[in-house]
C-alpha cells in the first residue's frame, strides 16, 4: 500500500510555485500526495488556476481556511478543520511548511495521534540580527513547533547547526534536506537569444545594464533598501536599468507598493515591475545582476534559480544567503541592510564586465552542485523511509514489551 503524506502549506499559490517540482518527485516514488492549503490573497483566480495544475499533476488538493497573519478566529477554524481533515485522511506523515503552518498543523496532527508529524524550517523567525522581545517570541515559536513535531527538517546548514546546538529536539530527529531548483527548467542553454528578446520587449538595449530582484513584496525582503540603492545608481549610471519580478502579497502587515518606491525614488522609466511571471528563465536571462537584500532567509529560491542561469548575485550576509553564495567567487555579500554597502557590491560588479561573467559562471556550477531540486527530493525520500522505519521499530518494540 503506499504511503499516504498530506502537506500543509499556507496557500495554494506557494504549494504550486515553491513545491510543486518536489511533490511531483514524491508521486514519482510512489507515494500518494495531498497538499492542504488556503486560497492566499487572490482567492477564486488563484485557487482555481494553481489547484486544478496541482491535480492535473496527480496530487490531491483540500482546501481550509488559513490565514499567514495571528488571526485567532481563523487560526481556530484552520486547526479545527486540519484536524478533521488529518484524521480522515489516514495520512502516514503530515508535513508542514511556513510558520504559520508549524504553528498550527502539528497540534492538530499530534492530536489525531495517528500519523507522524513532520515540519521544515525554510529559515527561521529569527537570526543572529534579532534581540530583545522580538527574538525571545520568535525563538519561543519555533520551539512550539519543535515541541509538537516528531521530526525538524532544515533548509539551511546554519539553521541545522543552531538547532543541534541549542538542542530543539535530539539529533537524531533533526535532518538536514537542503533546498533546490528544477535543474531541467533553470538552464540558460535551453533558452537561445532569450536575453536579447526579453530585453527588447522590456524596451531595453543589449547596452544597458539591469540590476534585478525576485521576490515577495514585503519590506522583508529588503525592497526599502533595494530602491534607494537604485535611486543612487540610477543618479551616476546613465545606462542602468532594474527589473523587479514582484510576488505581491497584499495580506501581509509589512506589504509595499514597488510602484509607490519607483515613484518616492525617482525611478519613472527606469524601472520595470512584473507580476504573476511565468517567463522566469528568461527574466533572469536579461538580468546583468540579481539582487536579493533580503532579511531573513531559509535558501532563497531566487538566488538559486539566477545563479542556475549564470547570474552573478548580491545578496545580504546572513544565513541562507550567504551558503548559496561564496563571496568574492560566485558573488557579492554585504550587510544586512547596509545600503551603502549594497550599492558598491553591484556598483563594482556592473562596472566589470569580466567578473560579472567569471562569477556567473561560479555560481552557475555552485547551485547544480549543492542545489538541485532532484537532489534535494531524493533527501526528502531518504528521510521518509528512515522516520517511517523508525516508527516501524518503536512500535514493535512497544507490543514487544
Amino acid at each position: 500500500m503506499a504511503v499516504r503524506v498530506a502537506h500543509v502549506i499556507p496557500t495554494v499559490r506557494i504549494a504550486y510555485l515553491m513545491l510543486r517540482v518536489r511533490l511531483a518527485k514524491l508521486r514519482d516514488a510512489g507515494y500518494e500526495v495531498t497538499v492542504i492549503c488556503g486560497r492566499g490573497p487572490r482567492a477564486e483566480l488563484e485557487w482555481r488556476s494553481f489547484s486544478e495544475e496541482l491535480r492535473s499533476m496527480g496530487l490531491e488538493v483540500t482546501q481550509i481556511p488559513f490565514a499567514r497573519e495571528i488571526s485567532p478566529l481563523t487560526d481556530m477554524r484552520c486547526t479545527a478543520a486540519l484536524y478533521r481533515v488529518i484524521r480522515r485522511g489516514r495520512f502516514d506523515i503530515v508535513h508542514s511548511h511556513n510558520p504559520k503552518g508549524g504553528l498550527l498543523s502539528p497540534v492538530a496532527a499530534r492530536i489525531s495521534r495517528s500519523t507522524l508529524v513532520l515540519h521544515t524550517v525554510h529559515g527561521f523567525l529569527f537570526n543572529e540580527n534579532t534581540a530583545g522581545l522580538r527574538h525571545l517570541a520568535a525563538v519561543s515559536a519555533e520551539r512550539w513547533t519543535a515541541a509538537f513535531c516528531h521530526h525538524l527538517l532544515f533548509q539551511s546548514e546554519e539553521d541545522y547547526g543552531y538547532a543541534i546546538r541549542h538542542r530543539f529536539k535530539e539529533e537524531s530527529r533533526l535532518h538536514l534536506i537542503g533546498n533546490g531548483i528544477d535543474e531541467t527548467r533553470f538552464d540558460p542553454a535551453r533558452y537561445p537569444g532569450a536575453g536579447r528578446r526579453t530585453r527588447s520587449a522590456l524596451g531595453w538595449g543589449e547596452g544597458d545594464l539591469v540590476v534585478g530582484m525576485v521576490g515577495r513584496t514585503v519590506l522583508e525582503k529588503g525592497y526599502a533598501e533595494f530602491f534607494e540603492m537604485a535611486a543612487r545608481l540610477a543618479r551616476r549610471l546613465p545606462t542602468v536599468r532594474f527589473l523587479v519580478v514582484a510576488i505581491s502579497e497584499p495580506d501581509q502587515t509589512d506589504a509595499v507598493d514597488p510602484h509607490r518606491l519607483i515613484a518616492e525614488n525617482g525611478l519613472d522609466g527606469r524601472c520595470r515591475v512584473l507580476e504573476q511571471r511565468s517567463d522566469m528563465p528568461e527574466l533572469y536571462l536579461a538580468m546583468d545582476v540579481a539582487v536579493l537584500p533580503s532579511h531573513r532567509e531559509g535558501i532563497p529560491r531566487a538566488l538559486m534559480e539566477a545563479a542556475a542561469m549564470g547570474v552573478p548575485l548580491v545578496a545580504s550576509d546572513i544565513r541562507g544567503c550567504r551558503e548559496v553564495i561564496e563571496d568574492g567567487s560566485s558573488g557579492r555579500l554585504f550587510p544586512l541592510k547596509d545600503v551603502d554597502g549594497l550599492e558598491a557590491a553591484v556598483g563594482e560588479l556592473l562596472a566589470d564586465h569580466t567578473a560579472r561573467r567569471t562569477m556567473g559562471q561560479a555560481a552557475k556550477a555552485r547551485v547544480l552542485a549543492n542545489y538541485t531540486e532532484s537532489g534535494t527530493a531524493q533527501r526528502l525520500i531518504t528521510c521518509y523511509e528512515e522516520v517511517l522505519e523508525d516508527r516501524r521499530r518503536r512500535t514493535k518494540s512497544r507490543q514487544a514489551c
